[in-house]
């Protein structure tokens, strides 16, 4: 108490004591009160979830507007993944895309905003309330809601009965139907989401052997073997993405980025058993137009029109951020260059048609670290792939889905002006300022905290605590963290529901608020293929046969009116050309 009689404000010592002990509290609240867990009211096994899927499916169908539509399929179906792009990174994102291009940034449109139809799918795994991409990128592929993560199989899994436990993905059903397929990523092709179109594991992390334990070695093959040696992936007519070391292919030679980021998404998983899976993808492809490419101009050097089997590797882990990816020949390709390359890969006119996943992997890891800059600009990568796409097929025999697999703990708050700087401040003028986009957790927390070594007592006023003044801060650094309230190494991911967009055939079925494993059924209805193909008669090869003559039927019919017409508007504004010769 001081000599007034008043209490004095608190020093940095207590207020640091007592944010201690908050912490302490806070980490220990569940054992104090205990935490209440409800139990699902379902089996949640491979059988529920197809159930359920197929229920929803039927339930669309039978919209009236569903009803009405004359029954289509889709030829090809591309569904872009953007790994943690929840609705405020969308929202962040559009803007940040505007303000790149000098506009204000809040009408600017993602080149998806206009698909016709969007719905919000749900991400919850089968013991998690908010997901991790294992699951929620396996409940997408096959149908089946599973555990957190898992790879490919469904929530029975255990080290026992992997083969009983498997479950199926939309690559399988596709190579089915004589369809050629695809997966490209920014992340190490290996890593959770793109793992869910081939791979089938009982933990994501089993990238490579040396992550595999010894009592499984036997009995389970790492992802990267998978890959290489099991379908669907040994069929996969393009692979791109990075993560060499998990093929026993590193080129420690290739360009490293000066940046050097942190946590967990940036450990890499080191073969350990001598084997060269590369070289041995060559061989397998011994007889067959396949190349290998682990560079930009590798890439840009093939001929995508003619090759049948395109195995790209641009980087020994996972792929630079697009904002310090080296640009150059020798470098990295983007995201819309890949995805570019693989559509020429995979599109042959006398072919079944394409099935193609392209994920933006990075927006998750950029969140995943704070780095809130870094995971807009992989956002608006990301639209830029799907730009791409748009431009080299057709939407009336291609459907295009745009989600995500989860969100994350980020928040787009305040009430900043219009066209205010999306990674600035939210707060009003003369007021404390605080930035527009915050996380709940993660190791921006740190940044932001005091100490001896950043502050004296003098630049740290009472109102602040013990947080550092975010002026005072070196915003404009490449691993610059945005603030977080909550300490932890990796931000986490956040559980509410995600967006789904979609055009093209297939796209009405895409409405409402489903379960994220009913996106698998919607690509299975509208491609011909795996579990709801029986249910769209436009799959039929009868239908299919007299719709073709149906169609060419309507155009020759509509030939003729717009000859009809034609006619008589010459023959109209003849005749108004005569009677007003006369006047």
């Amino acid at each position: 108490m001081a000599a007034n009689g008043r209490f004095a404000p608190p020093g940095r010592c207590q207020l640091l004591l007592l944010s201690g002990l908050l912490f302490a509290v806070i980490c220990d609240i569940d054992r104090v009160r205990g935490a209440s867990v409800y139990r699902s009211p379902n089996l949640d096994d491979a059988r529920h979830w197809r159930r359920q899927a197929e229920t929803y499916l039927k339930q669309v169908l039978s919209y009236d507007e569903n009803r009405r539509m004359m029954p289509s399929s889709a030829k090809n179906v591309i569904i872009f993944v953007g790994d943690g792009m929840g609705v405020a990174s969308l929202s962040t994102g559009r803007i940040f895309k505007g303000q790149r291009a000098g506009r204000s940034g809040e009408e600017e449109q993602l080149s998806f905003d206009t698909f016709p139809n969007t719905g919000l799918s749900k991400t919850y795994n089968t013991d998690r309330q908010v997901p991790d991409s294992a699951g929620t990128a396996t409940a997408m592929f096959s149908g089946v809601k599973t555990r957190y993560g898992v790879v490919g199989v469904d929530y029975t899994i255990t080290e026992t009965n992997l083969e009983a436990a498997k479950v199926s993905s939309f690559m399988e059903w596709a190579q089915a139907e004589g369809k050629r397929t695809g997966v490209v990523t920014t992340t190490r092709i290996t890593h959770a989401t793109p793992a869910a179109c081939y791979a089938h594991t009982i933990n994501r992390n089993y990238e490579c052997g040396a992550k595999v334990p010894v009592n499984l070695k036997t009995r389970l093959k790492d992802i990267a073997r998978q890959l290489v040696e099991d379908a669907p992936g040994r069929h996969m007519n393009v692979l791109l993405g990075g993560g060499r070391n998990c093929f026993g292919a590193p080129v420690p030679t290739h360009l490293k980025s000066e940046h050097r980021f942190q946590g967990a998404m940036e450990k890499t998983c080191l073969r350990n058993d001598g084997r060269n899976l590369v070289d041995e993808w060559r061989r397998l492809k011994n007889g067959t137009r396949a190349e290998y490419a682990w560079k930009t101009s590798d890439l840009r050097a093939v001929d995508l029109d003619r090759v049948d089997h395109l195995l790209g590797l641009f980087a020994d882990d996972h792929m630079s951020y697009d904002t310090v990816r080296n640009r150059a020949e020798d470098g990295e390709p983007s995201l819309s260059e890949m995805t570019a390359a693989a559509i020429r890969v995979l599109r042959r006119p006398d072919s079944a048609g394409f099935v193609l996943m392209v994920e933006g992997g990075r927006i998750d890891h950029a969140h995943h670290q704070n780095h809130a800059h870094l995971a807009l600009a992989e956002v608006v990568e990301l639209d830029r792939a799907v730009e791409t796409a748009l431009k080299m097929v057709d939407l009336d025999d291609t459907l295009v889905l745009v989600t995500a697999d989860h969100s994350h703990a980020m928040t787009f708050n305040g009430y900043p002006d219009r066209g205010n700087d999306i990674l600035g401040f939210g707060n009003r003028p003369n007021a404390t300022p605080y930035e527009t986009i915050t996380y709940a957790n993660g190791p921006g927390f740190l940044q932001h905290r005091w100490n001896d070594t950043l502050l004296s007592a003098e630049s740290a006023p009472p109102d602040w605590g013990t947080w550092v003044k975010v002026g005072q801060l070196n915003r404009s650094e490449i691993t610059y963290r945005h603030l977080a309230a909550f300490p932890l190494g990796d931000e986490t991911h956040g559980g509410e529901d995600v967006a789904v967009f979609a055009a093209g055939p297939g796209a009405s079925l895409v409405r409402g608020t489903f379960e994220q494993s009913y996106i698998a059924y919607v690509m299975s209805f509208a491609g011909c293929m795996g579990p709801a193909k029986r249910l769209n008669v436009a799959c039929d090869g009868d239908f299919r046969a007299e719709g073709t003559k149906t169609s060419a039927a309507s155009r020759s019919a509509e030939d003729q009116v717009r000859t009809t017409i034609s006619i008589a508007l010459v023959t109209l504004y003849a005749t108004v050309g005569r009677f007003g010769a006369r006047l």
